[in-house]
């Protein structure tokens, strides 16, 4: 291959790349019950809030996640429970963005598949590509998500 050629192919190929990262990203889907923090209700703006985990059953009320309980007792949240906001406009539903390293402790402490994540709208690329949060290190949310979201995890890998 000519030099000449060699620097279109690159080009090409680092566009490829360009467009798929900005595929994935915009492909997160929203998070129901999500506030309007963001605007747009996805989990994919700040450097934490990555993960939408469902939080609600489908009555409205506080989901347990295992033996330990909600969400909000489980992470020392009870007296901020902020359920009827979820519920409400602008987003109704029964999801929120959390932080990463929540996520990790979560999962350390209830098991993944006590864990209730919405894969469409969590941001799997960047917390795969992300290794510690808040002080926490992220391996057990990588395992979780790869195992939760195979086909947000695949997509992930190409962009690795």
């Amino acid at each position: 291959c000519s030099p000449r050629r060699a620097a279109p192919m690159r080009w090409r190929s680092a566009l490829t790349w360009a467009a798929l990262a900005w595929w994935v990203g915009s492909a997160i889907e929203v998070c129901p019950g999500e506030g309007a923090r963001y605007g747009d209700f996805k989990c994919n703006h700040d450097g934490t809030h990555r993960v939408c985990a469902q939080l609600l059953d489908a009555q409205g009320r506080p989901l347990a996640w295992g033996a330990s309980g909600d969400f909000w007792s489980i992470t020392g949240q009870k007296a901020w429970q902020w359920d009827g906001s979820m519920r409400s406009y602008p987003n109704p539903g029964d999801s929120w963005c959390i932080c990463m390293w929540a996520t990790a402790s979560l999962i350390r402490r209830v098991g993944c598949e006590n864990v209730q994540l919405r894969c469409e709208a969590t941001d799997v690329a960047f917390v795969l590509n992300s290794y510690h949060d808040g002080g926490h290190s992220l391996d057990v949310a990588h395992r979780c998500l790869e195992e939760k979201c195979p086909e947000q995890a695949a997509v992930a890998r190409m962009q690795m």
